[in-house]
């Protein structure tokens, strides 16, 4: 028998307000997307996990989104009236930070930040000023967000699966979406070395080889 060929081509996540699942977990970070441009103030924090959907809210806030590792203080170049600094967690220049929060309040403009948990800065102006703004939580999901997102991740790789793999994924994972895009990863590749599509006893395999990484 000859062996199966496996092509590890690259896939594009789906973006969009129709692509986002909204379920009790994120519904209060999704809603502060919605409400825009009626915000308290200039900016807004959403954190939460990893995999649990910021940067995709964050896209659909704009198109300008800036890694906090890479913010520097010669940031004019790239203003925008809209913006995004992502993972506030991995911020390396915190006077860069300020300085944004200051200068996209005069110009009138607006700052979405995103994070992993509320973040404690040692400059005290950036921390006021962060104490200030809205913040919105994005909690662990339950079995609905996580068959949800399943789908999409699927999806996402135009790869059409049965119910049950869905129901048999949300209910045996942790409730983590970084895991579960991981897994989702690990049994495309195991389908296409099997030259098969993706079963319940796919999904096991991809379960049971990704224990190493995170309890499941």
């Amino acid at each position: 028998m000859s062996e199966q060929l496996v092509f590890d081509l690259a896939y594009r996540t789906a973006y969009g307000r129709e692509k986002f699942w909204v379920a009790p977990c994120n519904q209060e970070a999704i809603a502060w997307i919605d409400r825009y441009p009626d915000w308290p103030m200039h900016a807004l924090l959403i954190y939460g996990p990893s995999g649990s959907g910021k940067t995709h809210l964050a896209t659909l806030f704009s198109d300008t989104i800036i890694q906090a590792d890479q913010l520097v203080q010669d940031f004019k170049p790239h203003f925008q009236k809209k913006m995004v600094v992502e993972n506030l967690q991995n911020l390396a220049d915190e006077e860069a930070l300020l300085h944004l929060f200051n200068f996209i309040q005069e110009m009138g403009g607006d700052l979405l930040l995103t994070a992993k948990k509320v973040p404690q800065f040692c400059l005290p102006d950036l921390q006021s000023r962060l104490n200030m703004i809205a913040k919105a939580e994005i909690m662990m999901p339950d079995e609905s967000a996580i068959r949800a997102v399943a789908h999409k991740a699927f999806e996402d790789r135009h790869i059409l699966v049965d119910e049950p793999v869905l129901d048999y994924l949300a209910g045996h994972l942790t409730r983590s979406f970084s895991l579960l895009q991981r897994v989702v990863d690990r049994s495309d590749k195991l389908s296409l070395e099997a030259g098969r599509k993706i079963t319940i006893q796919i999904v096991k395999q991809a379960i049971q080889e990704l224990k190493g990484d995170e309890d499941v």
